[in-house]
């Protein structure tokens, strides 16, 4: 992939403001294309299973409601399907889920700087309201990230975060570390290229917990994790985060602790006035350089670790 030039700080200005107004995928999702969703999600099945995709088989048995072991579970909201998790943290009430905002920012502080991310609210509607409900209940409050993933091609980190308790475990620990519930998420932009994404990991059925992840760089993301935002500021945290592995190739607990602070959600609204135009100058320009191009990895990506443990 040819190094970007860096934009200046008007530029950054106009495309935060592009990113604010414009679906992730710059026109129609495809699940959406055609004349009705489902049509589109059988098609765009289809298209991923010609290509001979990882990520199709994925997302295939994602959509199947009979998945092994479902009839066990208690449900605890038909909305989002959200079923109770035997999980080592104490539980946290399940969300009441609703209609989030079609775009809301999430402010991600660490003890390396914060971190700033769009979320697609319409895309991911699920998704987006689960991982402001472990924000406004402090459930992101205070904990390390358990494991860090870097290598040379894109997508160059991925940081996995949101299981407090994970990280002082014992290794050989069958225990997962989430909120006491799961619900199903949204996988549809698996397959399709993106860059600088947060990110739900998911289990083999589809089903998300507090986990998260931050990927830097261009990804082809799998339907193992559920992408439900753009990291649009603080891209040289990640950067700075990876730099603390002594090897390009790294995959583990990371070197030094990475610590979340909290996670604050501001809707659009509630967010400070720029300048009316973009021939202005900004107050404030994001920091770090935005991924630009084609993902140059081969594989689709999806955070290392085992079903149960994702899930958390």
């Amino acid at each position: 992939m040819e190094p970007s030039r860096p934009r200046t700080e008007t530029e950054h200005q106009h495309l935060t403001d592009e990113a604010a107004l414009a679906n992730p995928f710059r026109g129609t999702p495809p699940w959406q294309r055609g004349s009705g969703w489902k049509r589109g999600l059988a098609g765009l099945g289809a298209v991923l299973l010609t290509a001979g995709s990882i990520a199709a088989v994925a997302w295939l048995a994602f959509r199947d409601p009979g998945g092994s072991g479902a009839e066990a579970e208690t449900v605890i909201s038909e909305r989002c399907q959200v079923t109770e998790a035997d999980d080592a943290n104490d539980p946290v009430d399940p969300m009441d889920a609703g209609a989030p905002p079609d775009r809301s920012i999430a402010l991600v502080q660490t003890n390396y700087g914060d971190i700033s991310v769009l979320l697609w609210g319409d895309v991911a509607p699920c998704g987006v309201e689960a991982f402001a409900h472990f924000a406004a209940t402090g459930f992101y409050g205070a904990h390390e990230c358990d494991r860090l993933t870097t290598q040379a091609a894109d997508p160059t980190a991925i940081l996995r975060c949101g299981s407090p308790g994970a990280t002082a475990a014992e290794e050989d620990s069958d225990a997962s570390y989430g909120p006491g519930w799961r619900f199903q998420a949204e996988t549809g932009m698996a397959g399709n290229d993106v860059a600088d994404v947060l990110a739900l990991v998911t289990d083999d059925r589809g089903r998300a917990g507090s986990a998260f992840a931050l990927i830097r760089g261009a990804a082809v993301p799998t339907a193992g994790v559920s992408v439900i935002g753009g990291i649009v500021d603080g891209y040289e945290v990640l950067d700075q985060i990876a730099a603390l592995t002594d090897t390009v190739a790294y995959d583990g607990a990371p070197p030094a602790p990475v610590e979340v602070w909290a996670v604050q959600i501001s809707e659009l609204a509630d967010l400070p006035t720029g300048p009316d135009t973009v021939d202005e100058e900004p107050t404030t320009a994001p920091t770090g350089t935005a991924t630009t191009g084609a993902p140059t990895t081969a594989e689709p990506t999806t955070p290392a670790g085992t079903p149960s443990e994702s899930a958390s």
